[in-house]
């Protein structure tokens, strides 16, 4: 197998509670960044933008998370605030996925946009590993909160697609099955033309 099969292969999601520090540093975040500019971008629309959120701003973040809570929950407690407060800390690095979508592009549906940003969140955690570092991806509802697009002063075709926690791996990933091959490729048998012009 290739070196880029393995790195691809040998990719697993870290909890942000099994990262330590350190996480990468200004480099390695440009890196990190660049292969995020790498992914397939159909027009050049560059729909995916990444925010670092330093450590001076995690206080204000975890707020925007207990907020967030009580958009979803309005009758949340005082420990489910504090666990949505914890989950703006996890992690050394913490970097937030911004997609920029244009809903209205005549050449390139938002579906297209949005496949490109998920590109370029792949790319990233590629690049992350192959400089020593481990990641996960963290999403939920909470990024659709009103909260949270105050907190990132999102625009209105932008949409917090989910954050990315980064560090130094402690111990080993929890290993999961993953699909094989013969679950995900098919080959097309050719539909014949009906008179009425469908296929069959």
């Amino acid at each position: 197998m290739n070196p880029v099969l393995e790195a691809i292969h040998r990719r697993r999601s870290f909890s942000p509670r099994y990262l330590a520090a350190p996480g990468p540093d200004r480099h390695a975040l440009e890196a990190i960044a660049g292969a995020a500019a790498a992914a397939p971008d159909h027009g050049d629309l560059g729909p995916t933008r990444v925010v670092e959120v330093p450590d001076t701003a995690r206080p204000g973040l975890a707020e925007a998370f207990a907020d967030a809570a009580l958009e979803l929950r309005p009758d949340a407690d005082a420990a489910a605030l504090a666990e949505s407060r914890a989950r703006a800390m996890g992690g050394p690095t913490l970097l937030a996925i911004v997609a920029r979508i244009d809903p209205a592009h005549d050449r390139v549906p938002a579906g297209e946009q949005w496949i490109s940003v998920g590109a370029a969140v792949q790319n990233m955690l590629l690049a992350a590993e192959s400089l020593g570092f481990r990641g996960k991806l963290l999403s939920g509802a909470r990024v659709r909160s009103r909260a949270l697009r105050r907190f990132f002063s999102l625009g209105e075709n932008e949409h917090l697609a989910a954050f990315l926690a980064l560090g130094t791996p402690v111990g080993e990933p929890k290993l999961r099955q993953r699909r094989d091959a013969a679950g995900i490729l098919s080959t097309l048998s050719a539909p014949a033309r009906r008179p009425d012009g469908g296929w069959t």
